[in-house]
């Protein structure tokens, strides 16, 4: 049987065109879907939605007081970190994510003003070496309990007033009560902790 090399490479080219095309329109296709994806406005997160739920709050403020911790812990567990001592005190080496007073006061700046932030880092006891941030762990902590179950939320004008109540154990302090102001950041239109007036732990924000 004679082949009709014309007649089969006609066929080939016209199989090429067709696959190009359909190729050509599943790329269009996927092209206008992320683009439609991208263009759908960000669904507001929980901190932003704060005072439609209490346990928003209250999961809110758990993480605000642990951001010093998580800060020393981060410091601990820097395996690869070195350690200077000054005064007899250990400076542990902290990690890339921290190393530098803009990274860790960026960090608090997620929950705290930036006042706030800034008087959480100056009351933490560091030392710069090679232009990194080294820190002293502290030897006394501040554990507290927020929970649905001792906190209140009152909404004013867009702000919010939460009081937590016995926020510790009676062994550690006498004065138990925080009270936290909650107003919205003018350029991320986040919450954010504006004051925190209480004695117990008020040492690591004055």
């Amino acid at each position: 049987m004679k082949v009709n090399w014309k007649n089969w490479m006609f066929i080939l080219a016209l199989s090429l065109l067709v696959t190009g095309c359909l190729t050509q329109v599943k790329q269009d296709q996927q092209a206008k879907t992320k683009a439609k994806t991208q263009s759908k406005p960000a669904k507001q997160s929980a901190i932003q939605k704060l005072g439609d739920n209490k346990m928003d709050v209250v999961l809110f403020l758990k993480q605000a007081e642990h951001q010093l911790e998580n800060v020393y812990y981060a410091a601990a567990d820097n395996a690869k970190g070195k350690s200077v001592i000054e005064d007899g005190l250990v400076f542990r080496e902290l990690p890339k994510r921290f190393d530098s007073k803009d990274k860790i006061t960026g960090y608090f700046g997620r929950f705290w003003s930036r006042p706030l932030a800034e008087a959480m880092y100056d009351n933490m006891t560091t030392k710069l070496v090679r232009e990194k941030v080294y820190v002293a762990i502290p030897r006394v902590d501040y554990p507290t309990l927020i929970s649905v179950r001792n906190t209140t939320v009152q909404k004013n004008n867009g702000e919010l007033s939460v009081t937590v109540e016995d926020v510790t154990d009676s062994s550690f302090a006498s004065d138990r009560t925080l009270r936290y102001r909650l107003v919205r950041d003018q350029k991320t239109k986040r919450f954010e902790i504006k004051s925190r007036m209480g004695a117990y732990g008020n040492e690591q924000f004055q």
